[in-house]
């Protein structure tokens, strides 16, 4: 019961002011005494300070703000409350010497008052109220967990012959146990388990099964992607090679340009290395191109693969010659020879079957 509270004044309308006891925001005054409603939202309304600070124009219930009914219906207790002391005294006297005298009623003649039609119906309800069937049971071992496996093992218990199901998959059921095996993704897993029998309602469960990534997984993961990003940095800067080449060879001069379209022209007929073709285009019994735009243009040179070159003169010189793996690597390799590199004189000997 709530503890007693100073009354408003009289001429205090009845609607929503502060709790006097702040069981909640705002508690509903009658206009008389205060009830036991409460409600914490929306805010109450401010108490009048005097007679004259009451809205003439608004009914009591307007003080309400609405959330009051127009007529606020009186409970018993109010009610009893109104009455008299002594009134209330002679109420309960006779009250009770009403309910003896019923009481007495029913204990004398309550039992020959039943009609013949009432026992067949009350033996036929009897005879259709069945007792209520109970759903399958059907329990899980753990709730939600978390697993670094790409497999988990799901268990629990049932009724025994229920027929039991994980995710539509038949899972395997012992007596009154049950366990299935199922795949995991990386991240949460919602599995829904299912158990039926007949006659019986079915029962459902979920259970959220969280796989990670390994160890092993977040380390292949990451040099993954490392991978992927060499690989990203390697293309960019091709383009960028690219781009600048195209760039370059657009405003190169004349004497440049022709010295790559001649270098273009015998890579076609022939096999060069890099050095041995930079003397081809610069030296006097060659076209005689400046050292530096023959170099400039060997340097701009697209799709050039100088071990595939190596390889395509290893084969025409094993046309026309005979060469052991060492020799074929010393022609392919020295001054006087074809001047490629020894890693790509060695390709080229293994290429053509010499090493």
């Amino acid at each position: 019961m709530p503890k007693a509270v100073r009354p408003l004044p009289a001429w205090v309308p009845a609607g929503w002011y502060p709790d006097p006891l702040d069981q909640g925001a705002a508690r509903y005054w009658d206009g008389k005494r205060w009830t036991l409603e409460y409600r914490d939202s929306p805010p109450p309304d401010p108490v009048p300070a005097s007679p004259s600070d009451v809205p003439a124009s608004s009914p009591p219930s307007a003080a309400a703000g609405g959330a009051a009914p127009q007529a606020r219906p009186v409970g018993f207790l109010d009610r009893w409350r109104d009455i008299p002391k002594g009134a209330r005294i002679a109420i309960w006297v006779v009250g009770v010497i009403v309910l003896i005298s019923v009481i007495g009623a029913i204990a004398g003649g309550g039992n020959n008052k039943k009609t013949a039609s009432s026992e067949p119906a009350t033996a036929a309800q009897a005879s259709q109220q069945k007792p209520a069937t109970p759903p399958v049971a059907l329990k899980l071992d753990t709730g939600d967990y978390a697993v670094t496996s790409s497999h988990t093992t799901l268990h629990g218990r049932t009724t025994a012959g229920a027929t039991l199901t994980v995710e539509a998959d038949p899972a395997h059921v012992h007596g009154t146990h049950w366990s299935k095996t199922v795949a995991l993704e990386i991240g949460s897993n919602v599995v829904n388990v299912e158990a039926t029998m007949a006659g019986r309602e079915s029962s459902s469960r979920t259970i959220t099964v969280t796989r990670h990534h390994t160890q092993a997984e977040l380390e292949a993961k990451a040099q993954a992607r490392r991978e992927r990003e060499q690989r990203q940095k390697e293309a960019d800067e091709r383009r960028e090679r690219e781009e600048r080449k195209e760039h370059e060879i657009e405003n190169a001069s004349v004497s440049q340009q022709n010295a790559l379209h001649s270098a273009e022209s015998y890579l076609q007929s022939s096999a060069f290395s890099e050095a041995g073709l930079i003397e081809q285009l610069s030296s006097e019994a060659g076209e005689g191109f400046p050292h530096e735009d023959a170099v400039w243009a060997v340097d701009h040179l697209e799709n050039v693969n100088w071990d595939a070159e190596a390889a395509k003169s290893a084969k025409g010189y094993l046309e026309s010659s005979s060469f052991s793996c060492q020799g074929m690597i010393e022609q392919l390799s020295s001054e006087a020879g074809e001047k490629f590199t020894l890693s790509q004189a060695e390709y080229g000997a293994r290429q053509v079957g010499l090493c």
